[in-house]
């Protein structure tokens, strides 16, 4: 039978699948050697077999449009054409393509929604402005110039090593109002590398290079940070949010003791909370429908304590975000910076507003309950398919959402209640 897109959906790594049957293309064929099918031509030409690859599955090659190139491409061969012959001559030609070519061929179809994660959405906006400041900081600055070709296990652990001792480190104007500080370490350079890793394996798969070069190189792996508040952190926390200000007693925006609590009580993520819309709060049935996390849409159930302070939470009438930026046509945007302060203000100043998560989830833990109910009131991203179709917050993470926000609502008053 002819190759059809439920074929290459399912097609297994290390398989191969021709076209047979009524409608087929002798030779056309689609076969998947690491993450991507890849449409391919097996023909002959002057006694020697050869091979010509297509194109990658997806846009713009779907079945039809790829079988209809390899009909013409038949056509070429009868006619005395080589596509293999001729595309390895045009490449032998061509100057070789620089990692930097290389890096912007790839942010280029990153930022067209062709590189997915690992979760099989493309990379959001937030990630590809980090990977193009550790392309354009690190990557072109050390290694940009080198062809594609050259790279090996050498060049990467030379790239590893001079980004590890602050070699490309700088401080530097971006914005009017902004600043990059680029710090070296050796989690910088890991992360640097598991972005070259991605690169090239995407170089594998579109033909340019065989292999991987980051592949099995070793480095840096950080422990998980285990942070999180104890009862007398949360007291200095709790001091600090009713207070409002920090110990030059300058006053913090007005939302941030609010996202603060909120983060406090809800163990969500801070863009999840800043970036919050009325339209995913659902106060009847104590939930929140996330449309756009790190796992992608989430369901949330939170306490009582975080619905009172969500419904005292004034509307704007031309925002659609709980917490509008001046213009309202955009969320808050000045968390992090004012985070930094509220932290260091409460004496914490290991602490950011990811330790509220772990801090959420350490308390969830001490009143019993299981790694599962905790996943779910995180909103980690579940393995089966069953989500997909629940409308309504199961009412054991109801249940347990409701007794972790009130054993945190409970330090959080009864410190500030004793003037701590």
């Amino acid at each position: 039978m002819p190759i059809t897109k439920l074929d290459v959906d399912n097609l297994a790594p290390g398989s191969a699948l021709w076209d047979s049957g009524r409608g087929s293309v002798a030779g056309f064929g689609v076969r998947r050697q690491r993450a991507h099918p890849i449409f391919v031509l097996k023909y002959r030409s002057g006694g020697r077999q050869r091979w010509y690859t297509i194109g990658r599955f997806g846009s713009p090659w779907t079945v039809d449009q790829a079988r209809k190139e390899a009909k013409r491409l038949l056509g070429d061969i009868a006619t005395g054409g080589d596509p293999s012959g001729a595309a390895q001559e045009a490449k032998a030609a061509a100057p070789p393509m620089t990692v930097s070519e290389l890096c912007d061929q790839y942010m280029q179809a990153a930022q067209a929604g062709a590189i997915l994660t690992r979760f099989n959405r493309p990379k959001k906006a937030s990630t590809l402005a980090i990977d193009v400041g550790r392309i354009s900081r690190h990557i072109k600055p050390l290694i940009g110039t080198l062809p594609v070709v050259d790279v090996d296990t050498r060049t990467v652990k030379g790239l590893i090593h001079d980004i590890t001792i602050g070699k490309t480190a700088t401080d530097l104007k971006t914005k009017k109002r902004g600043r990059a500080i680029v710090k070296g370490g050796a989690a910088t350079a890991a992360r640097v590398a598991d972005l070259l890793s991605g690169i090239m394996s995407w170089a594998v798969d579109e033909g340019i290079i065989e292999r991987n070069p980051v592949h099995r190189v070793r480095r840096y792996r950080s422990e998980g940070r285990q942070r999180f508040l104890s009862d007398e952190e949360l007291a200095r926390l709790a001091a600090v949010l009713r207070k409002g200000k920090d110990e030059a007693d300058k006053s913090f925006h007005p939302y941030v003791p609010i996202i603060a609590e909120l983060l406090c009580l809800s163990g969500c993520r801070v863009s999840e909370i800043v970036g919050l819309k009325w339209s995913e709060v659902d106060l009847d049935q104590s939930c929140l429908w996330l449309e756009d996390t790190k796992s992608g849409r989430s369901l949330r159930a939170i306490g009582s304590t975080a619905i009172a302070i969500l419904k005292r939470q004034p509307r704007l009438m031309n925002s659609p975000y709980v917490f509008p930026g001046a213009k309202g046509s955009s969320a808050y945007q000045g968390m992090n910076k004012e985070a930094r302060r509220l932290f260091a203000a409460a004496g914490l100043e290991d602490a950011s507003c990811h330790t509220l998560r772990h801090t959420f989830a350490s308390v969830a833990s001490g009143l019993g309950y299981s790694d599962g109910t905790i996943a779910g009131l995180l909103g980690h991203k579940g393995r089966g398919v069953t989500s997909r179709y629940v409308h309504r917050p199961d009412q054991a993470l109801l249940s347990a959402a409701e007794a972790t926000s009130s054993a945190i609502a409970v330090r959080l008053d009864a410190h500030t209640s004793t003037g701590t």
